[in-house]
């Protein structure tokens, strides 16, 4: 009974060291490192448009003109072209 009682508290043990572990980096990426700047920034006056299946807003110039309007590039709203 006593090494059982043993192996049940160290498994503990070991349960909340990595939880402390997984909480301390997960406070250092949050105030040290900012997320990485977008490649490219769209125009603040860009004109948006809405796709026509899925209804998401986006850029006109990322936007793919169709007969029915503008659609996403999505690959989920465009596979049943």
């Amino acid at each position: 009974m006593g090494k059982l009682l043993f192996w049940v508290l160290v498994f503990i043990v070991a349960i909340i060291v990595w939880r402390l572990w997984n909480i301390r980096k997960w406070h250092m990426n949050r105030r040290g490192e900012s997320p990485p700047p977008s490649k490219k920034k769209p125009a603040q006056n860009e004109p948006m448009v809405r796709c026509v299946r899925c209804g998401v807003f986006l850029p006109r110039e990322e936007a793919r003109l169709t007969h029915n309007g503008y659609r996403c590039n999505d690959e989920a709203c465009n596979r049943h072209d």
